[in-house]
């Protein structure tokens, strides 16, 4: 498969303490592959995508090299990339303008000349009603504004989409929907980042994954190594995360 994004020897370090946030890591997606990051909060999850994308904080400085399809993203390409390239779907649900109605918010993205017949095919695929068009984002639920934030990322038909953190605050109907969605704008020609502290979820939606702790990669495993007790899991803290989950009896310990 042809390597989509490429992270080498990224590090991200808090210059005021001179404090390792993010300790070198690599990580390679490649067209058509979904990648899920997990790892607990504080783990540097969130910390990678605001690095992809260049938006972490002044206080905060990243080393290393990211590159997507063969191209460096730097402070100069980066603007070109963002919204073209790659697509953030990003964790807060308040990402979208709250003084402008979502039907703007979405048009404004689109070619006008394809808006009306585009925009009726993405929000029936995301089961969205009209009505929303002309709401406020403040005016629909949380689990709308999500589906509106994903029906952005369709609009834009990025080859890399990143989702930070898509399931939290979702009821279990909700949460198995998101998924699904998820799931289903994978193609051969694209490739999904997708960042959560929710295992089980990335355990249904990835390819690989790849497991942090307190800023370290510690293992990238694809799923079929998710099985029995992990014995096919490399590092002790994979065994951890994946016997930990309810099925597996927590911790491996059974009450038979």
């Amino acid at each position: 498969m042809d390597k989509l994004l490429e992270i080498r020897q990224l590090s991200i370090l808090h210059k005021p303490s001179s404090t390792s946030l993010l300790h070198p890591l690599h990580l390679t997606v490649h067209k058509g592959e979904s990648i899920a990051l997990v790892g607990a909060s504080g783990s540097g999850k969130s910390l990678i995508a605001q690095s992809i994308f260049r938006l972490l904080p002044e206080n905060l400085k990243q080393n290393g090299e990211i590159f997507l399809d063969g191209l460096a993203i730097t402070d100069q390409t980066v603007r070109k990339m963002r919204g073209n390239k790659m697509m953030l779907i990003p964790q807060s649900i308040d990402a979208l303008d709250p003084l402008m109605k979502i039907g703007k918010q979405l048009t404004t993205l689109m070619n006008k000349e394809k808006n009306a017949q585009k925009l009726d095919t993405i929000l029936e695929y995301l089961n969205l009603n009209h009505t929303v068009l002309n709401r406020y984002p403040f005016e629909i639920s949380g689990g709308q504004r999500r589906r509106v934030l994903i029906a952005i990322a369709l609009i834009k038909s990025a080859p890399l989409l990143v989702a930070d953190e898509p399931t939290p605050g979702l009821d279990v109907d909700a949460r198995e929907d998101m998924l699904s969605l998820l799931q289903s704008l994978k193609t051969k020609n694209n490739g999904m980042l997708i960042i959560t502290h929710d295992f089980d979820a990335a355990l249904k939606i990835a390819d690989k994954i790849a497991i942090l702790r307190e800023g370290q990669m510690v293992e990238i495993a694809p799923i079929h190594a998710f099985c029995g007790k992990g014995e096919k899991l490399n590092h002790s803290y994979s065994r951890q995360l994946w016997n930990a989950l309810p099925e597996n009896s927590f911790w491996g310990y059974s009450h038979d």
